[in-house]
């Protein structure tokens, strides 16, 4: 007997369970098609706030209370955790986001959102237009399969439902809270997001650093104020500014490697009332993303230094250099452990077809995710993007005859009826393996 045949031999048991395994699986999946549905229709129609998800979370440990799982609350605003031991084996974490966005929904859909909330002193319009409703459509989805599926795994899933990702809180909230160290530690923390370009039933996989850190940061250049018809008794704080803004622009671009890349963005100046008036100073917003802590912490030294020298050059002393705010709004980046990485492309691969698998780069959009990887412990993990347009949509926007709406967009509407089940699919297939008796 040839030896290539001989292994085939031996093979074919496997290859039999394999295939078996993936039948059962798109059959339990096919059973969920009526609930997948509704659970989307019904998220979808009722977003909340960052930190306000009290209905969404109430909901979400409902229907998990229901499926056989233990609750773990009190993990910071609506967080909380559910917990399904199975026997022996390894701890996966797989979370989920709740939280929209105050965004007016204009997608003309007939279950568009038209929820009002409160927020500060307004009344703004509330979406899922980050596509969270996707995420715990899926998660519970995956949730009710995984204990459809009881039998063909072991160990402990730990599902954790996060409040406030918008507003990068909610992750940092979570692990400093003392019910956060009292859930089984993970040995795998896996988490998905949507992807506005990608067709659905496609994971996107992308190694290493694959959302950016981010720091949001008020700056307050200060100067001395007088008539604008006299500018040599001042010192002008807007010219200051202006000159402080084009300045910055060239830390990326001289400090950092062309191979790290980085951000900076003011994205707002305020200052002065009248314009014959120079005012004693400017505020600007920044926003600033990087990779690598070490360029994000050159990029905040830069920052200060030249600030201060410009303040310096201008006649200013001590007393009255910029004055800089780093806002409690910090989140790290996301860095997707590459070994783990090259496992879950192949079970993808193996099980589900090559044409399920796509590489993506990165991005500068932050995600609080990274959170949960750069603990004291580091813990394997990796966030998978989702496809969420149907494949016949996106042949049409590749032809200029369609438009595909990005996250955060009014308009931004997925194909959830093909989405939903594709990361069942792929998150169900990578929990199966990871979790696979022994």
């Amino acid at each position: 007997m040839k030896k290539t045949t001989l292994i085939l031999l031996l093979l074919l048991p496997v290859i039999m369970i394999a295939q078996s395994g993936n039948a059962l699986l798109e059959q339990t999946i096919g059973k969920q098609k009526a609930n997948i549905e509704a659970l989307y229709l019904k998220l979808h129609a009722s977003p909340e706030l960052s930190t306000m998800e009290a209905n969404t979370a109430a909901y979400l440990k409902q229907s998990l209370r229901e499926m056989g799982f233990s609750i773990v609350d009190s993990l910071g605003y609506y967080s909380f955790a559910a917990i399904l031991q199975n026997g022996k084996g390894p701890v996966v974490l797989y979370r989920t986001d709740m939280d929209g966005l105050p965004v007016k929904e204009q997608t003309g859909l007939p279950f568009a959102s038209q929820v009002m909330m409160q927020k500060g002193s307004e009344n703004v319009p509330v979406m899922h237009a980050c596509g969270h409703d996707i995420h715990m459509s899926s998660w519970l989805t995956t949730a009710r399969i995984m204990v459809d599926l009881k039998k063909q795994w072991s160990g402990t899933l730990v599902l954790l439902a996060q409040s406030a990702e918008e507003t990068g809180q909610g992750a940092k909230k979570a692990v400093a809270s003392a019910a956060f160290s009292r859930l089984p530690q993970p040995d795998i923390q896996l988490a998905m997001h949507d992807h506005a370009e990608l067709p659905a039933g496609v994971a996107g996989f992308c190694d290493e650093y694959a959302l950016a850190a981010v720091d949001m940061m008020n700056i307050t250049i200060r100067g001395k104020g007088g008539h604008g018809a006299v500018p040599q008794q001042s010192i002008d704080p807007v010219v200051l500014a202006s000159q402080y803004v084009l300045a910055i622009q060239s830390i990326v671009s001289r400090n950092l490697s062309p191979n790290d890349p980085a951000v900076i963005t003011v994205g707002a100046i305020n200052g002065g009332t009248a314009g014959n008036i120079i005012p004693d100073q400017v505020v600007l917003k920044l926003t600033i993303r990087s990779y690598s802590a070490a360029s994000r912490q050159l990029i905040l030294d830069r920052l200060k230094t030249i600030g201060d020298n410009l303040a310096i050059a201008a006649g200013l002393d001590k007393d009255h250099l910029p004055v800089f705010d780093l806002l409690d709004m910090t989140i790290p980046s996301v860095y997707n452990d590459p070994k783990l990485g090259a496992r879950l492309r192949e079970v993808l691969n193996r099980s589900i077809g090559s044409s399920a698998v796509a590489t993506v780069k990165p991005v500068m959009i932050g995600e609080d995710f990274g959170v949960y990887g750069q603990q004291a412990t580091h813990i394997p993990s990796y966030l998978m993007w989702i496809g969420t347009v149907a494949p016949a949509r996106k042949a049409l926007a590749e032809q200029g005859k369609a438009e595909l709406y990005t996250l955060h967009s009014s308009r931004f509407a997925p194909d959830y009826a093909l989405a939903i089940p594709g990361a069942v699919r792929i998150m169900t297939t990578c929990l199966l393996d990871i979790l696979a008796r022994k």
